[in-house]
Order: C-alpha cells, then sequence, then structure tokens
C-alpha cells in the first residue's frame, strides 16, 4: 500500500520545479495546520515521568532537588 501511495505521489506531482515547490510548500502548510491544530499542554503532568528511568536522570533530579532547597534556605525564591 506504501509503495502504491509513493507512487501516486511521484505520479501526482507538476513537471516543473517551481510547480513542484507550490505544490511542496501547499503540502507542507497543510501538515503544518494539522500539527499546530493540536493545543500544547505546557504543565507538569505532561512531563512528570517522561525521564528514562537511569543514573543520569536519577543524578539532575536529585541536583534540581538539592538546589531548590538551597534556594529555599536562602530565602532567594527567584533563584538569582
Amino acid at each position: 500500500m506504501e509503495c502504491l501511495q509513493a507512487i501516486n505521489y511521484f505520479h501526482d506531482m507538476p513537471e516543473t520545479l517551481e510547480q513542484r515547490l507550490d505544490e511542496i510548500e501547499k503540502r507542507v502548510a497543510e501538515l503544518g495546520a494539522i500539527v499546530g491544530a493540536a493545543p500544547r499542554r505546557k504543565d507538569w503532568l505532561a512531563t512528570v515521568g517522561t525521564w528514562p528511568e537511569d543514573e543520569i536522570s536519577r543524578d539532575a533530579e536529585r541536583l534540581g532537588q538539592e538546589y531548590r532547597e538551597q534556594v529555599n534556605r536562602s530565602g532567594d525564591c527567584a533563584g538569582t
């Protein structure tokens, strides 16, 4: 099936370079509209558990926790 789609894709492509570029730009814009249509979640729940369970990830987590504790102890909530 994928092979047939590829053949149809190239068969349907315009002949000149300018026409081909116009067609590709149109298809990229259509794909961008599809991808951009989904709302992106930017809350912590969307990223919890996305790091792999390995030593580097655990070290990064530990260092982040130590930094937050240090900032909280110093009273500098902005972290600067």
